[in-house]
Parts: structure tokens; sequence; C-alpha cells
């Protein structure tokens, strides 16, 4: 009888234990679940948006690697590349319009890196510069359409959601997806992509090339990041493609390319007259561009910043 009142007075005090916790922190009932460890949130508030990383973490400069790859005939072919690994979250891109403002990327405090676009073709069209866009662009300073609205079709493109996301797909600048996104660049050719097929408008921008040149490469990363690639000279299409499926990129598009290609970093990897020789196979006079794109840290970026460490503006 005492091992049966005993059990019962334990019974009990257990009981009236859950009941006063129960009490003492609603938060944890079932119609009221924890948000998370380490976590809270107050009803009608929107969550807070997760903590901006170091500027160093937003593009992630890669100097100088060289990646062995096998060729169908046994041989191995080294190629080399630099590339920088871009965090899509935390920056966007901008038109940096103007015909040879190399030097004055590479003093751009502003920005974290520049590099090439779409083709585009000398005429009528965007003002001074004098020349058509063969892809439409949506930049966080503004909006320039193709001039060559069939190429722009037919081509492919690479964007960022307005949630921070990348996207590769295919065709031009539609409404759907200027509401959708905040950075579109169109008019690219579209190496390869593992996660959609192409569609039948899709004509691209380049056949099979028999030029061993240097590529510019937007790789989509498996953490969802972009990597752009410029790689060596003397690379050919066929390595190219071995090239991509080593680095592991789901998606590869490849914007104007050999004397076009740029891949500026200020203070770091500057464009000299002796990279003018390199990419254009000893003739500089074929490397003028009409401009650049521009990646900077954007305004979600910016806002978490002390105002004493906001960057110098840059010219645009």
């Amino acid at each position: 009888m005492r091992s049966l009142r005993l059990l019962v007075l334990c019974l009990s005090a257990g009981v009236l234990g859950a009941g006063l916790a129960w009490l003492i922190h609603p938060g944890q009932r079932g119609d009221n679940p924890p948000s998370g460890p380490g976590r809270f949130s107050l009803p009608g508030l929107p969550p807070q948006p997760p903590p901006a990383p170091p500027r160093d973490h937003l593009a992630q400069l890669q100097q100088n690697q060289v990646l062995p790859l096998p060729r169908p005939d046994g041989s191995t072919i080294n190629v080399g590349y630099t590339s920088v690994i871009v965090d899509p979250r935390w920056t966007t891109f901008e038109f940096f319009g103007g015909w040879n403002r190399e030097q004055q990327a590479n003093v751009d405090q502003d920005a974290l890196l520049f590099t090439s676009g779409p083709t585009f073709a000398r005429g009528h069209g965007n003002g001074a510069l004098a020349m058509k866009l063969h892809g439409d662009l949506l930049m966080a300073n503004g909006r320039w359409p193709a001039g060559n609205r069939a190429a722009a079709a037919a081509r492919a493109w690479v964007g960022i959601s307005k949630e921070g996301e990348l996207e590769f797909g295919y065709g031009d600048l539609t409404p759907d997806l200027e509401q959708r996104l905040r950075v579109f660049i169109g008019g690219l050719h579209a190496f390869t992509n593992t996660l959609q097929d192409a569609p039948t408008s899709y004509r691209g921008v380049y056949g099979e090339m028999k030029l061993a040149d240097v590529r510019i490469i937007y790789g989509l990363r498996p953490d969802g990041r972009l990597e752009l690639v410029e790689t060596a000279d003397g690379v050919l299409f066929r390595d190219l493609e071995t090239f991509v499926a080593e680095k592991g990129f789901l998606a590869a598009y490849l914007p104007d390319h050999a004397s076009k290609s740029r891949l500026i970093v200020p203070g770091r990897r500057p464009w000299t007259e002796e990279h003018a020789v390199w990419v254009s196979g000893g003739k500089p006079s074929i490397t003028q561009m009409p401009f650049l794109l521009k990646i900077k840290p954007n305004q979600d970026w910016l806002a978490q910043q002390p105002d004493d460490v906001q960057p110098v503006a840059g010219t645009n």
C-alpha cells in the first residue's frame, strides 16, 4: 500500500509540474510552435533579413588556376583560367557605358569587378555609343533593349530574381521576366544547360568554332553562385565542354569572347596593354568595347553597412 501511495504522489506531482510549465511558457503550446533554435518572431512583423557577409565574400577572385583535362585521343591539356565567384543574393549589375573605359574600370572603388556582356554591332542606336545590342539588358541603373530583336529572341539569358536567385533561361526580356527579375543579361550563347532544354526557337551565337581563343564563361555553380571564368588562350570548344563538366557547372553560357573578353577586378586584376595584346592575339586595335557590365554590392548589402564604410560612388 505504501508503494502505491508513493506512485500516486509522484504521478500527481508530474501532472502539476507539466500544467505549470504550460501556463508559464504559452509559446511552446502546439498552436504556437517555436520558430527555431535561437530565433523568435513577433506577430505582424516581417522576418529579419539574414546578416550581410563581408564585402570580400561577395566576389572571390581565384587567379592563375590550372585544370588538367583529358582529350579523346588520350592526351591531356592543361587549361589555365582565372575566375571570380559572385554571390547573387548580395550583388547587382550596372551598365557601364562608353567606348574604351577599361582604365576607369581599373580604379572604380564602387565596383567588385567588370566583365563582358552580349555581342553588339556598330550602327545607329544607344546615342553616342552608336551600336546595337544583340540582347536585352535589365540593370540596376536602367534598361537597354536589344537593337536586333531577332537575335535577342533566339539567344539565351542569365538573370537574378528579386529574391536573389540566379537563373539561366532562353529568349528575350518579356514583361513577366521584367516583373520577376532585377537583373537580365540577354543575347548569350547557351553552351550547356543541364536544367532546361533549349526551345526550338533558340539559335545561339556561335556554331562549332575551330579557333582556340580566350573564352568568358558564366557558370551556374551547384551552390547557386555565379562563377565568371576567363580561360587562357588556346582553348577549343571541345575542351571547353570538358572544362565546364569538370567544374560541375549546372549551366554554362558565353557572352562576347576572344578580343572582347573582359574580367577586371579593380586594384587586383587590372586591364593592361599586355592584356589587350593577349586576348586579341596580338591585334589590340580590335579590342574596343562600347560598354562593360559592372558588378557591385546591391542595396540590401549596403543597407546593412555603417555609413563610414559605404563605398565611394563610381561613374556609370
